[in-house]
């Protein structure tokens, strides 16, 4: 018996996870810092009642910047449908889930100049028509693995053609 009718579309789409806001980002990066500096001081000090002054401190960091660093923004897809949802702590706790067609989505990159001290800033705004699905700090290419329709070329489809075609049983004089 032959299942050539009975197609399964097995691309393997991988999902993208994106930090969920520049704020958040900012937030676990900086408790970060806050947990190296204090824990190596810690080490050089190497004073007791300093020390467990210090633990709860850098307990309360590591956590916030856990915290912080678990709200991502995530992308995934299955078959035609893109899913966009946000996750916190663990990917079972979703919520603002939405789900867009892919045949609407396009995707555009804009690169903001920074100053004389400052590295350019890339924002990519991914839309369904005209609505904005999600806007993050990177580039297109991230999406890749997701929508890589978003990177074939464009085809320009003309309705109109441009040559006038007379039909063959029109009565053209070839007499001038």
């Amino acid at each position: 018996m032959d299942n050539m009718d009975s197609r399964v579309n097995l691309v393997d789409y991988k999902p993208l996870s994106l930090p969920g806001s520049f704020f958040m980002h900012f937030i676990s990066m900086a408790s970060l810092g806050a947990f190296l500096m204090l824990s190596i001081s810690a080490l050089i000090i190497q004073e007791e009642s300093l020390f467990n002054d210090l633990v709860p401190i850098l307990l309360i960091a590591l956590v916030v910047g856990y915290l912080c660093y678990s709200f991502r923004i995530v992308i995934s897809r299955d078959e035609d449908t893109l899913i966009v949802y946000r996750h916190f702590i663990v990917p079972q706790i979703q919520f603002f889930r939405r789900e867009y067609t892919v045949k609407t989505l396009t995707a555009d990159e804009v690169t903001y100049a920074g100053g004389e001290d400052v590295s350019p800033t890339t924002y990519t705004t991914l839309y369904s028509e005209k609505q904005i699905v999600t806007k993050y700090t990177g580039q297109k290419e991230r999406l890749r693995h997701v929508l890589p329709e978003l990177f074939l070329p464009k085809t320009e489809s003309s309705d109109v053609d441009d040559t006038i075609e007379q039909p063959f049983w029109s009565n053209v004089s070839r007499d001038s």
